[in-house]
């Protein structure tokens, strides 16, 4: 599960992304940006932003995003996952 967040479909919901070379850019969600700031790497499923420098994989942008921790998102991503 871990490994197949995808950070393209996560990051889409929050952040309008464009097209760049290798990578997709929009901007940071995570302090105020007016520039296109936040790099997301689509083949590592990894991001950076180089405003605020916060940077990680799908875990590490749901924490920031939701201000959570990391087991509180590891524990909402398996109750969505996994029916009980």
């Amino acid at each position: 599960m871990y490994n197949e967040l995808n950070l393209v479909d996560i990051a889409s919901k929050h952040v309008l992304l464009q097209q760049s070379r290798k990578a997709l850019k929009g901007r940071c969600p995570f302090h105020t940006d007016e520039t296109t700031s936040l790099m997301i790497i689509p083949h590592s499923n990894q991001f950076k932003c180089f405003g605020c420098g916060a940077e990680g994989s799908s875990i590490e942008f749901l924490m920031l995003i939701e201000n959570k921790n990391r087991q509180q998102v590891i524990e909402d991503l398996a109750k969505k996952t996994f029916v009980y």
